[in-house]
């Protein structure tokens, strides 16, 4: 998982006054993630370079557009993104 100060520093974020709203998002993006992989990150180790950056691409966007997502849009573009990671079922 990215840590906090790799979030803040790819959204180029000084101060702490997001920290909480960063981790919240970056539990949202976990759990679209984990649903589009069709597994739990935890299970991967070591993290594949290419979830780590969907994960903070995510968090980006949910930043970017806290005030109203598209979360279809969000999760079209993961899958594209993590297509090759995906199982084929539960």
């Amino acid at each position: 998982m990215p840590t906090l100060q790799e979030l803040k520093d790819y959204l180029g974020i000084d101060g702490g006054h997001n920290d909480s709203l960063l981790l919240s998002q970056l539990g949202a993006a976990r759990e679209i993630i984990e649903g589009i992989l069709r597994y739990q990150i935890a299970m991967l180790n070591p993290l594949p370079h290419l979830v780590k950056e969907a994960l903070k691409f995510a968090v980006a966007f949910l930043y970017a557009n806290r005030e109203q997502a598209d979360m279809g849009l969000l999760e079209r573009m993961l899958q594209s993104m993590l297509q090759s990671l995906r199982k084929e079922a539960f």
